[in-house]
């Protein structure tokens, strides 16, 4: 079964990490802690059955012919041991006959546990007979009348307070609060990524005001101010499209209206045969169709360059040949309206990049600039290239000076500057500036003494295309 919840997969995996943790823990503490402990328990136990063979060796030799279990001493001596230790203590003779026994229940060794024991100084003998608690039985040799009677002592605490599992117990209450106290850190988490969620799909159903607010710092709080970035973007690219598709409307409209009426002037002038006007109205028709040829485009061409990224097709270029060309290809528009242009250069304008692009962005700048020029104006090309450093390329046009507020809406879409007449989209500027994007680069219009200039900086790398001051 796949779990959905983040809550539950966070708390499990933290469980799970947990319990690893206390496995490894107790193991450490059984491996170090417990076995320290019980070598130190033995050590003692060890020292007190040497204790007890010299102190009771001292008391039989003190009344040597006296027989052990005829010798109050002794009995006293052994039943004091005896309770103030907890322990069963009794003695045999050689024959294994009980001389002495300080505890009135049967004697509970089996034969079976005595395969293994430790043999210590002075012949004492220690048998450990149980792993899970603390019990052994010891047999101690002791001399009476120069025969060797045994010393028998039997240790059973099967209720001794052990590390192993008051430490359990602890890691465990631990782990217990641990997990509890977690529970509202992932919930915090998880209510936050929730929140995110719900701010996701609010958008998809076409809310695009809905933002996320996600407090902090962390890579949480980063992916809310990402989600709000990208929506900001989103709402701004799609209220974009609307007012681009508004203003096609509107531009695509006036021809059509145009066209229309003047159908139905040549249908007037077909019925009075006046066949000059006819003429005028065709052309007048033929000017329209090849505006909204132009129009659709453009508006094709922006298309693509937003939901298409093209490879560029890099190449030398010099950029003196190619203005030379260009200034031939215009030169009838420039006789026709008198302009004079001037190209300035400076050093070498070798630059690696992509023609088709650099052609049609200097073509635009430079059709732009025959159109909006009066009569007997100037257009002014500079370009130079210190060695190693930025190629510099600037178009200055006899015109008026522009308002701050003007000059930034020149890349707009369909933006006509007001009082301006002259035939156009208004997207010229705006492919331009995309063109330009596309490599990297920028372009920006500012008032100059001569009149409008536009200014792009070309970067010597060939894969990239820096701009700006």
């Amino acid at each position: 079964m796949k779990l959905k919840s983040l809550y539950i997969k966070m708390l499990l995996s933290f469980l799970g990490v947990l319990f690893t943790t206390f496995i490894l823990i107790i193991v450490l503490f059984v491996v170090t802690a417990g076995r320290s402990f019980k070598h130190h328990y033995y050590k003692q136990s060890i020292a007190k059955l040497s204790m007890f063979k010299q102190v009771v060796q001292e008391k039989i030799d003190q009344k040597p012919l006296i027989s052990i279990e005829e010798n109050k001493e002794i009995n006293e001596l052994l039943h004091t041991l005896s309770d103030l230790f907890d322990l069963e203590i009794w003695v045999t003779a050689t024959d294994n006959e009980i001389l002495i026994k300080t505890f009135s229940s049967p004697i509970n060794i089996k034969d079976n546990k005595l395969d293994r024991h430790v043999v210590l100084k002075d012949g004492i003998k220690v048998y450990h007979l149980s792993r899970s608690h603390f019990n052994y039985y010891a047999q101690i040799p002791i001399e009476v009348d120069k025969k060797i009677n045994t010393l028998h002592i039997h240790l059973n605490k099967e209720f001794e307070r052990k590390p192993e599992p008051v430490f359990l117990i602890g890691l465990l209450c631990i782990g217990a609060v641990i997990a509890i106290l977690l529970i509202p850190l992932t919930r915090i988490i998880t209510k936050r990524i929730k929140d995110l969620e719900r701010s996701a799909l609010e958008f998809a159903d076409g809310n695009l005001s809905r933002r996320t607010e996600i407090k902090g710092f962390d890579e949480i709080a980063k992916l809310g101010d990402s989600f709000n970035f990208m929506a900001d973007k989103l709402e701004k690219l799609i209220q974009g499209n609307k007012e681009l598709t508004a203003n096609i409307s509107h531009e695509l409209r006036s021809p059509l209206t145009r066209i229309r009426v003047a159908k139905e002037l040549i249908q007037d002038q077909l019925a009075n045969g006046a066949s000059e006007d006819i003429k005028r109205y065709i052309q007048n028709i033929d000017q329209d169709i090849e505006a909204l040829d132009d129009l659709i485009d453009k508006v094709l061409k922006l298309s693509k360059m937003d939901f298409h990224e093209p490879s560029l097709s890099l190449e030398q270029i010099d950029f003196k040949l190619l203005f030379k060309n260009l200034k031939e290809r215009y030169l009838p528009s420039l006789e026709q309206k008198n302009l004079i242009l001037k190209i300035d250069t400076m050093g070498s304008l070798l630059q690696k990049a992509d023609k088709n692009i650099v052609t049609s962005i200097l073509s635009n700048l430079i059709d732009n600039a025959v159109k909006y020029t009066e009569e007997g104006g100037t257009i002014h090309i500079a370009a130079f290239k210190p060695k190693f450093e930025t190629l510099s390329l600037s178009i200055t046009n006899t015109y008026r000076k522009l308002e701050a507020g003007e000059l930034e809406k020149l890349f707009e879409p369909f933006y006509r500057i007001e009082g301006n007449n002259n035939p156009g989209s208004g997207l010229g500027l705006t492919i331009i500036k995309k063109q330009l994007n596309q490599c990297n680069s920028n372009i920006f219009a500012e008032n100059s003494q001569n009149g409008l200039t536009f200014k792009i900086e070309f970067d010597p790398t060939p894969k990239k295309w820096k701009t700006g001051r």
